[in-house]
């Protein structure tokens, strides 16, 4: 009959789900999902209240700065007191000393008391040590997100290594880039149950629009699509006897984007693309570095834009951005949009020269300044290029490339 003080709350509800043999798991989700509270039962760390799980294979985890480590000990017997809680000898780790020392990179340090480390040296020193023991699964909580870029591309370059010996990783990381890079499944935990699971590719696009703008119901795109389909219709019906549409652009052939991947407030709603070589009526297909290409998208405006942006990014298979442009970065202004009608978008720019492979083109209309704007659509992957190179030699990607402004044009066309 006493009073209740507390209510019950499980940071975890209804998760099922497998990871095999050689896979790379991502995991996100807002904080306090859950995400530490499921490491943590798979490190053995927590015991659930209910549930099951089972785990084969040595099993190796970094949850937090530190943990495992003893404060007033030297980086050095650090090494050795963290390797025998992990299940390794004095001289399985006697053999692997000098690498993980290496590695670690925090030089005459290793002999001070690990207590005046900061935290970046000891996330130096834990993954030294974890990734050095040849772990059948490798479990990472955010341990990335401390320490320079130097050591940060260590990091990927070993779990790259762990990856392609068909060991296996789940990491909790906010960067999706790195979940796309490193992760071939992603699990998406939303308030401790699953939102989502699958190809690390689908799972990032959704999980990016869910982060920036909540989650979108599936009847309320629906209804968006079909409004924009009876709004293109009226469109094409008023405008078919009149010649206000330039020859060259009554001649290009859409494709249509309503059933891609998108998130955004809908002020704006981009309907069809089209990718050709500038001043010509070819479609792009394959393209080589240097060459002009001309991207087209048809908006309809459904509310007033006073500071229009519209944006191309190009992403590798991997999902990094290779390079943007926008009307932003190069304060190419565009003018005020006013609703109930529209509008074609010409962006022009010369291809710069990349390794030979497949990348997507993803696009953009929002309303503000490259810092502060409201996306109103955003459309993952909306067309796919091949790119051929011979000559020359080297060529960029995986980073994010900077075109002249006299490599980019944009020019707004009224229907």
């Amino acid at each position: 009959m006493r009073k209740k003080y507390h209510d019950d709350f499980y940071a975890l509800r209804d998760v099922t789900f497998e990871v095999e043999k050689g896979d790379s798991l991502g995991i996100v989700g807002q904080n306090g999902s859950g995400k530490s509270t499921l490491l943590k039962i798979l490190s053995r760390v927590l015991t659930p209240s209910s549930g099951s799980f089972q785990v084969s294979g040595r099993v190796i985890s970094l949850l937090e700065l530190g943990s495992g480590f003893n404060p007033e000990l030297t980086g050095l017997e650090n090494i050795y007191f963290y390797g025998t809680i992990l299940g390794f000898t004095k001289k399985m780790i006697d053999e692997r000393l000098d690498e993980i020392i290496a590695f670690a990179d925090i030089g005459r340090f290793i002999g001070q008391s690990l207590k005046t480390y900061s935290s970046g040296m000891r996330s130096r020193l834990a993954f030294s040590v974890a990734s050095h023991v040849d772990p059948d699964i490798l479990i990472l909580d955010e341990v990335l997100a401390v320490g320079d870029l130097r050591f940060k591309q260590k990091c990927y370059r070993v779990m790259s290594d762990i990856i392609e010996k068909r060991k296996t990783v789940i990491l909790v990381s906010h960067d999706t880039i790195a979940i796309t890079n490193f992760c071939n499944k992603t699990l998406w935990l939303n308030e401790g149950k699953i939102q989502e699971y699958g190809s690390s590719s689908e799972i990032i696009k959704k999980y990016v629009g869910f982060m920036t703008y909540g989650l979108e119901t599936q009847e309320g795109a629906e209804n968006d699509r079909e409004d924009t389909v009876s709004q293109s219709g009226k469109s094409s019906e008023n405008n078919s006897n009149e010649s206000s549409v330039p020859l060259e652009q009554s001649n290009i052939k859409w494709t249509g984007v309503s059933q891609l991947e998108s998130f955004g407030e809908h002020g704006a709603i981009i309907k069809e693309v089209a990718l050709y070589f500038k001043d010509t009526d070819k479609n792009v297909d394959v393209v080589k570095g240097g060459e002009w290409l001309s991207f087209f998208a048809k908006i309809i405006i459904n509310s007033n834009i006073s500071l229009p942006g519209f944006g191309l990014k190009l992403k590798d298979k991997r999902g990094n951005g290779v390079f943007t442009v926008n009307n932003y970065l190069y304060k190419r202004a565009l003018p005020e949009l006013k609703a109930n009608q529209e509008i074609i978008v010409k962006t022009d720019f010369r291809f710069p020269l990349l390794v030979e492979g497949k990348y997507s083109l993803t696009i953009a209309i929002s309303d503000g300044d490259q810092e502060n704007h409201t996306q109103h659509h955003w459309i993952h992957d909306a067309i796919f290029i091949n790119v051929q190179n011979e000559e020359p030699k080297f060529k960029r990607t995986g980073n994010i490339i900077v075109l002249e402004e006299n490599d980019y044009n944009i020019e707004l066309i009224t229907v």
